[in-house]
């Protein structure tokens, strides 16, 4: 008899609020017992016509009454709930790689806690292939993201440089060089090349270019692999949320679908 595991979700915006119906619908195995936003009023705004509404509660609360942790936050907020519930030992299913990159140190205390931290890499694919390759010899991984101008407007690196990409009329490189720097440079738009990196051969040794494009409509990302073992190039095209651009309509997806593998009699792909 299968135990009904309880599910959290960290804010309930582009990504979280679309899981947290998908799980009120109904997904026998999982039960959507608690959520957090902005604030407790928001919550219940928000999840106000659901059937079984979630308890409304802080990001630091959420570990105290799920089994799995859904982290759906902006990247200042990445901390509040990813501590407790890897202190407590919960699985922590992470959108904001970026901010595991930065604080890296919970993976050592994820392994003496028992948590398990698990990236919901929907908007890439080829995961499967680079972790397989990464278990030999990798000469080189390089990926490439275009998004349009308004989905990086708002980066750190943009602001700081007072770069006008909204008045963009051709394609610009606005960075060149490892993930793990792009990650300290544009914390919410390059989550994707994280989860490519620790998939395969770490920050540093993946190279990576982040491309302002207003020629596209998509959010685009090409990536090609060189390894003794294999040789491949992948490229997909995201379509951006209406709501946020900064997010692309695959990653509310790819979190429903981590989440189901929790519960499905079968499984594809590692």
């Amino acid at each position: 008899m299968t135990t009904e595991k309880t599910v959290a979700i960290a804010g309930l915006g582009t990504i979280g609020l679309p899981a947290a119906r998908w799980l009120d619908e109904g997904v026998p195995g999982l039960k959507l017992v608690a959520a957090s936003s902005s604030s407790l009023e928001k919550v219940r705004d928000l999840t106000a016509g659901f059937r079984n509404p979630p308890k409304p509660m802080l990001n630091s609360e959420l570990a105290s009454v799920a089994d799995i942790v859904v982290e759906a936050l902006p990247p200042a907020c990445f901390l509040e709930v990813a501590k407790p519930a890897i202190e407590q030992g919960r699985t922590l299913v992470i959108v904001t790689l970026t901010q595991l990159l930065a604080n890296y140190e919970l993976v050592d205390r994820a392994r003496e806690t028992g948590a398990h931290i698990i990236g919901a890499t929907g908007a890439l694919v080829g995961f499967d292939s680079v972790r397989a390759a990464a278990k030999g010899t990798v000469h080189e991984i390089v990926m490439k993201t275009r998004k349009p101008p308004k989905g990086l407007a708002n980066a750190p690196f943009v602001k700081e440089q007072g770069i006008d990409l909204l008045s963009l009329t051709e394609p610009l490189c606005l960075y060149r060089g490892s993930v793990r720097e792009a990650a300290q440079k544009f914390p919410s738009n390059v989550n994707v090349a994280v989860a490519l990196s620790l998939a395969g051969v770490g920050p540093d040794r993946t190279d990576y270019e982040v491309w302002a494009d207003p020629t596209i409509d998509r959010n685009t990302h090409t990536v090609v692999v060189d390894a003794d073992s294999t040789h491949f190039e992948m490229s997909i095209a995201n379509v951006p949320s209406e709501n946020n651009p900064i997010t692309g309509k695959l990653t509310p997806l790819s979190v429903i679908a981590t989440l189901e593998r929790f519960v499905a009699t079968l499984t594809v792909g590692s």
